[in-house]
């Protein structure tokens, strides 16, 4: 894609949030934010075929990508913000939102905080919603307010950036990542700075999003993949929390990238969730 002035919108804050824009602004919608560290790029094998029927926008939140390279306040409650800055100059209306990894939290806040009355339904693609939850089924590295394991972990971002990389991409791919393909996902990383990364990944292991579950009033979908590091229990936990109707959609090829990974399937259930909720 060429980008122009046309791929950037500027934030209250003064921030500005690279997007795309797929499907020729027809149709229903559908906002897609991408996970930590990671950028539009990385729903490449999804944003054609599921902008056959309608609109569809990725983002690069703030700090990743060609977004802007904040110093501070990049938080949780922070990218939400974004999210409803950027419907509003958009003027999306009855969309769904889907959001993956650290962006399932960021979409969550949205829906429960700031303008539900937007939404058609939301997609939460494999999030920890509260990683240092002591419950039995998140499997988070941080649970238990195990912050050292934490900083053990994503520390290595600021001092030692090569050895995180390898680390981080083989946590979401499971292994199984291919040479060319850990080249772009490396580049793509990379765009981002280590103080915005951290700060925002630490604000994301401390925000119970769980909460937010009980406060939404639209259809959810909970996507997940069979992996070590976030596991398929997640899943029905949050079906149980959300007092509107559910659905629980489980990948076991995949991991953490199943729309990447496993597209066909992955876009078959998007589109069918957003037919259904639209």
């Amino acid at each position: 894609m060429e980008i122009s002035n046309r791929n950037f919108f500027q934030t209250s804050d003064g921030a500005r949030i690279y997007f795309e824009e797929y499907g020729g602004g027809k149709g229903k919608p559908l906002l897609m934010i991408p996970g930590f560290l990671c950028t539009t790029r990385f729903f490449q094998r999804n944003v054609g075929p599921l902008s056959q029927n309608r609109r569809v926008v990725v983002i690069d939140p703030r700090g990743q990508g060609f977004s802007s390279k904040t110093l501070c306040g990049n938080t949780v409650a922070r990218n939400a913000q974004d999210i409803a800055e950027l419907v509003e100059y958009l003027n999306l209306k009855k969309l769904v939102l889907l959001g993956w990894s650290v962006g399932s939290s960021v979409a969550l806040h949205y829906a429960a905080k700031l303008d539900q009355g937007r939404l058609s339904g939301l997609i939460l693609v494999d999030g920890s919603l509260f990683p240092l939850s002591d419950e039995a089924w998140n499997k988070h590295r941080a649970r238990n307010y195990n912050v050292q394991n934490w900083m053990d972990t994503y520390l290595p971002l600021y001092y030692d950036p090569q050895l995180f990389h390898s680390r981080f991409i083989e946590r979401i791919s499971n292994g199984k990542m291919s040479a060319e393909d850990q080249q772009w996902v490396l580049a793509e990383c990379r765009k981002t700075m280590p103080w915005t990364a951290l700060e925002l990944h630490y604000d994301f292991c401390h925000t119970d999003s769980l909460s937010c579950l009980p406060e939404l009033r639209i259809p959810t979908a909970f996507f997940g993949g069979n992996s070590a590091a976030y596991g398929l229990d997640m899943l029905y936990e949050y079906a149980k929390r959300v007092r509107t109707p559910a659905q629980v959609h489980p990948f076991y090829e995949s991991g953490h990238l199943m729309f990447y990974y496993e597209a066909e399937k992955f876009n078959r259930l998007v589109n069918d969730c957003c037919d259904a909720l639209l």
